[in-house]
C-alpha cells in the first residue's frame, strides 16, 4: 500500500495485495486509424452485400427440391449461419438469419434422421443448436437415437470426430429434464478428449478451445477472435467472407480503441493509485467485461455509461473487502441509502472520496440521459446500489462476528453481492427507451426473475470456487464453497463438485428464458446471457479479473493487434 493509504487509521483494515494495471497509458496515447479504416471501406461494403446474398434465396445455395437436394441445401445453409455467427458478423443479418432459421425449423425434426436413426450427426446437433440457440423449438429426442440396445452411445460414434465435437456444442444448450443432452455431453466430452492427441493441429485446436470455451458459453467476440483463425484454416472456407469478418473485426477493433481511449482518459481523472491505492486498477479489464456483453456499434452510449458503473463497482467492491473498517463501511452504507451530497460531511474522511464518486457517476449519467429523454433508467440503478451496499455490509459483519451461514444463506445475499442484478440493470440504461422501457426495468430489478438469478449463481459460485482460496488469505466473508463444507462436513472437493451442478443448472435456467416467446425484446435477454458468459471467461480457471496477466494476451488480441489481412 501506498503512502496515501497509510496516511489512513489502520486499525481494523482488512488487506490484500493486487498487481498494478498492466497497461499503463496504452490506450490513452492510441493513435486514432480511423482514416486508414475508412479507406477499405466500398470493400467492405461490397463483401457485406455479397455475405447477405448468400443467406437470401437468391444467394449461393442449390435450390432443387428433391429430398436428397434439399437435405444438402439446408446443411449449407446451417453451416453458413454457424460460420457467420462465429465470424462475429451475424449482426449485420439478424432479419435474414431469423427467417432462415425459421425455414429450417418449419421442415421439422426428421431431415438427418432416416428410420429412426441419425444419418448426418454433424449436421443434426448443427440444426439442434443453432435452433435453440435462437430461441426457436426443437426436440433433442432425436439423440436418443444414438444409443445401442444396452442404453449406452454406439461405440461407432467415436470415429466420427466432427459429429462428435457438434453434439458436445449442442449438448451445452440443454433445458432443464433433457437427460439425454445431459448423458450426450458427459459422453462427448470424455470421447473427445480421449481422440484429442490423434487429431490435426488445426482440429486439436478446435477441439480443446470448445473444451473450455463451448459456443453457447463463451463471450461472442473472444469466440470471434479464436473462430477466424480457424475458419481460415479451414480449406473449404469461403474466402469473400473470410475477408468480410476480418474486416470487420479490424473497423469495430478501431471503434473499441477510441472508446478505450475515453475510457482510460476518465479513469486517469480519478487519480485512481492516489484516491484509491487499496482498489484494484482494472479500468480496462472493465472495459473488457462490458465489451463481452455488448460490442455492436448502436451500443456504444450504453457501453460508456455501463463501464464507468463496473469500474465504480469494483474500487466500491474493495472499498468493502480490501479498506473499510466495520464503523466506516456501516457509515457510508447509510449515506449511499440517501443518495445526497448532504451525507458528504458525516462521513469519515476515508470514505469521502468513495461516496463523492458515486454521486458523480451517477449524476453525470443522469444529465448524458436528459440530452435525449427520460432518466428513470437512473433511480432502478441508484436503488439496485442501494441493494448491492446493504448486501455488502452484511457480509461484512458475518465476517466481524466470525458466522458461517448455510448454503441457502448465503446464496440469498449472494444473489446481490454477485453484482449480477445491478449490472444487468445497468445494462439497460443506454439501449434507449423505446427497447429499455419501465417494463424492461421492473423485470430486471425483480428479485424473482428466474434470468437473472440464475446469472447470479453462475456470478458468485464460478467466483467463489476459482478464488475462494486466495479470499481466504486475507479476512473476508465465507465462500460458497466454505459454507457447503462446513454445513455438511464434507471435504473441498465435493463441494466444488456440487457447486458445478448448481452452476449448471443456472445455464439450463437461462437457456430455457432464452426459448422464444420471451417476456422481453431479445436485445435485452442477450445481455443477461452474455454476462453469464463473461464469468466463463474471466474466471475460467482462476479469478483473471484480480489476476489480469491471465487475460493480458486475450485482451491484446481484440483490442491491440489488428488481424492481417
Amino acid at each position: 500500500m501506498s503512502a496515501a493509504a497509510n496516511s489512513y487509521p489502520s486499525a481494523d483494515r482488512n488487506s490484500a495485495s493486487f498487481h498494478d494495471t498492466l497497461w499503463g497509458d496504452s490506450f490513452l496515447n492510441k493513435v486514432d486509424e480511423s482514416l486508414h479504416v475508412q479507406q477499405g471501406q466500398s470493400e467492405y461494403e461490397a463483401l457485406k452485400e455479397e455475405a447477405r446474398k448468400m443467406l437470401t434465396p437468391d444467394g449461393s445455395i442449390d435450390h432443387a427440391t428433391d429430398d436428397g437436394s434439399n437435405k444438402r441445401r439446408t446443411a449449407d445453409k446451417l453451416r453458413l449461419i454457424d460460420a457467420i455467427q462465429q465470424l462475429g458478423v451475424g449482426y449485420h443479418f439478424e432479419t435474414e438469419i431469423d427467417k432462415a432459421l425459421e425455414e429450417v425449423q418449419a421442415l421439422g425434426d426428421k431431415l438427418f434422421i432416416v428410420d429412426g436413426d441419425i444419418t448426418d450427426l454433424y449436421h443434426e446437433a448443427l440444426r439442434f443448436r443453432l435452433l435453440r440457440q435462437q430461441g426457436l423449438l426443437v426436440s433433442s429426442d432425436g439423440f436418443k437415437t444414438l444409443k445401442d440396445d444396452e442404453g449406452s452411445f454406439k461405440a461407432s460414434l467415436a470415429s466420427d470426430e466432427q459429429g462428435l465435437l457438434s453434439l458436445y456444442e449442442a449438448a451445452h444448450v440443454a433445458l432443464n429434464g433433457e437427460g439425454i443432452l445431459d448423458e450426450a455431453l458427459t459422453f462427448a466430452t470424455k470421447t473427445l478428449k480421449s481422440i484429442l492427441p490423434h487429431q490435426s493441429p488445426s482440429f486439436h485446436k478446435q477441439i480443446q478451445f470448445a473444451l473450455r470455451l463451448p459456443i453457447w458459453k463463451c463471450v461472442p467476440r473472444s469466440l470471434t477472435r479464436h473462430y477466424i483463425d480457424i475458419y481460415s484454416e479451414d480449406a473449404s472456407h469461403n474466402e469473400k467472407l473470410l475477408m468480410f469478418a476480418k474486416l470487420d473485426f479490424n473497423m469495430l477493433q478501431n471503434d473499441h480503441q477510441q472508446e478505450l481511449r475515453e475510457v482510460s482518459r476518465w479513469w486517469e481523472s480519478l487519480n485512481v493509485t492516489v484516491n484509491f491505492p487499496y482498489a484494484r486498477d482494472r479500468v480496462v479489464e472493465c472495459y473488457y467485461w462490458i465489451y463481452a456483453v455488448y460490442f455492436e456499434p448502436k451500443y456504444h452510449l450504453a457501453r460508456m455509461i455501463i463501464v464507468k458503473i463496473i469500474s465504480l463497482l469494483s474500487l466500491l467492491d474493495d472499498t468493502y473487502d480490501n479498506f473499510g473498517t466495520h464503523n466506516e463501511v456501516e457509515i457510508l452504507t447509510a449515506a449511499i441509502q440517501r443518495f445526497n451530497v448532504s451525507a458528504l460531511e458525516e462521513l469519515p474522511e476515508a470514505m469521502k472520496n468513495m461516496y463523492r464518486l458515486i454521486l458523480n457517476v451517477y449524476d453525470e449519467i443522469e444529465m448524458e440521459l436528459a440530452k435525449a429523454g427520460p432518466t428513470f433508467a437512473v433511480d432502478y440503478a441508484r436503488e439496485e446500489l442501494k441493494k448491492l451496499c446493504r448486501s455488502h455490509l452484511t457480509e461484512i459483519q458475518w465476517r466481524t462476528k466470525g458466522h458461517a451461514p448455510t448454503l441457502e444463506e448465503y446464496k440469498a445475499f449472494a444473489y446481490i453481492t454477485s453484482c449480477c442484478p445491478i449490472l444487468c440493470t445497468s445494462a439497460f440504461i443506454g439501449m434507449g427507451t423505446e427497447i429499455a422501457t419501465k417494463e424492461a426495468f421492473q423485470w430486471v430489478t425483480n428479485e424473482s426473475n428466474k434470468m437473472v438469478r440464475a446469472g447470479s449463481i453462475i456470478f458468485r459460485l464460478q467466483n467463489d470456487i476459482v478464488s475462494h482460496k486466495f479470499e481466504q488469505n486475507r479476512k473476508h466473508a465465507a465462500s460458497a464453497v466454505e459454507c457447503y463444507v462446513n454445513e455438511h462436513m464434507t471435504l473441498e472437493e465435493e463441494a466444488v463438485e456440487f457447486l458445478w451442478a448448481e452452476i449448471s443448472k443456472a445455464w439450463k435456467d437461462i437457456a430455457e428464458e432464452c426459448q422464444k416467446p420471451t417476456l422481453l425484446s431479445v436485445a435485452l435477454t442477450d445481455r443477461v446471457l452474455n454476462f453469464a458468459r463473461s464469468i466463463s471467461v474471466i474466471y475460467e480457471k482462476e479469478d483473471g479479473y484480480t489476476n489480469s496477466y491471465l487475460l493480458k494476451a486475450h485482451l491484446g488480441s481484440l483490442f491491440v493487434d489488428p488481424i492481417p489481412l
